[in-house]
């Protein structure tokens, strides 16, 4: 089902609607400055602001490409976890947490693998809006658009995402209006967290080289081949041709993270896919993993997912003894 609430003036874009998706509802709205009487009928339909509501109960894969002269924002109502694709580039394998945004520039393709049940808010954002507010070509945040999709994290798009929610349960006359206003809220508050990503800062010469692209791979495909292993730090330098503190030390600046913590989240991830994918149980599911107690399986993924591992399994629509009817 599909639902349009449109201004007087314009309709849904075509280039904005996905090749193949779960059920939406949409809202077409207008922004600040279509009213310039010099702009052809054309113009106004490359400056919309389009926001659908797509939601999907069961795992499964979809595919959108971005307009011509628009970007597209998805921002997650759910946690969920996904793999997310702009062609060939990997732009995020994990979980995505509710408040998360991404952020794919005009013309790109996305591939989306969903391994639990979504629930997104996808807004396209025409492009000179963005150039506008971006003010010039020159822009850090506007030269790193083009090349690739970006998945941020904020508190305050969560918040504002949560506002605009509200706006598709409102049957007033003024829903485009106020879900207008939320929308540019989000758009320039995104905006802000680009431009602080990508502005330019002094380069100073690392003390450690980060690990190579193809050591960090042998590195995580090492890890998830014995994720239910307790696994040292000199197995994994020697699996990489490394001494174990040069390992860390050169792991560390390329993933941020030390190899221990990132054994833990890569744990934590590996549980959550089996949580929301299988009939297991929690303790099973933690043997099988690595963690030697339940006690402590359960202690590590509230630290990383802010939830108990049953919670979190009920949320996902998995019951206590197996996956829903759905």
């Amino acid at each position: 089902m599909i639902e349009s609430v449109c201004t007087d003036r314009f309709t849904a874009p075509a280039a904005a609607q996905p090749s193949a998706q779960p059920s939406a509802d949409s809202i077409v709205l207008q922004h600040a400055g279509l009213d310039d009487p010099s702009r052809t009928a054309d113009d106004a339909a490359e400056e919309r602001l389009v926001v659908s509501r797509w939601t999907s109960g069961q795992p499964e894969a979809w595919h959108t490409v971005s307009g011509t002269k628009s970007a597209l924002v998805t921002l997650c109502l759910r946690q969920s976890l996904l793999t997310l694709k702009a062609g060939e580039t990997l732009v995020y394998d994990g979980v995505i947490d509710r408040g998360g945004a991404l952020l794919v520039p005009p013309a790109c393709a996305v591939h989306a693998m969903s391994h639990t049940p979504a629930d997104f808010l996808h807004v396209s954002v025409p492009e000179s809006l963005l150039a506008g507010w971006l003010d010039g070509a020159h822009d850090p945040a506007l030269t790193a658009l083009p090349g690739a999709a970006l998945y941020l994290r904020d508190g305050v798009i969560g918040k504002l995402t949560d506002t605009l929610l509200r706006a598709f349960g409102s049957q007033t006359s003024a829903r485009s209006i106020y879900a207008d206003g939320i929308t540019l809220s989000i758009i320039a508050r995104l905006l802000e967290v680009v431009v602080a990503r990508f502005a330019v800062k002094p380069v100073r010469a690392p003390s450690v080289s980060p690990l190579e692209a193809w050591r960090v791979k042998m590195a995580i495909d090492f890890i998830d081949e014995r994720i239910d292993q307790n696994l040292t730090l000199a197995e994994l330098g020697a699996a990489v041709g490394l001494s174990p503190m040069h390992f860390a030390a050169r792991f560390r600046a390329a993933t941020g993270s030390s190899p221990h913590t990132f054994v833990l989240r890569r744990r934590i991830e590996h549980a959550q896919l089996l949580l929301a994918t299988t009939t297991s149980t929690v303790a099973d599911i933690a043997f099988s993993v690595g963690f030697r107690t339940q006690a402590h399986f359960t202690s590590v993924f509230r630290r990383h997912v802010d939830d108990t591992p049953h919670r979190w399994r009920g949320k996902q629509g998995v019951s206590g003894g197996g996956l829903a009817a759905n």
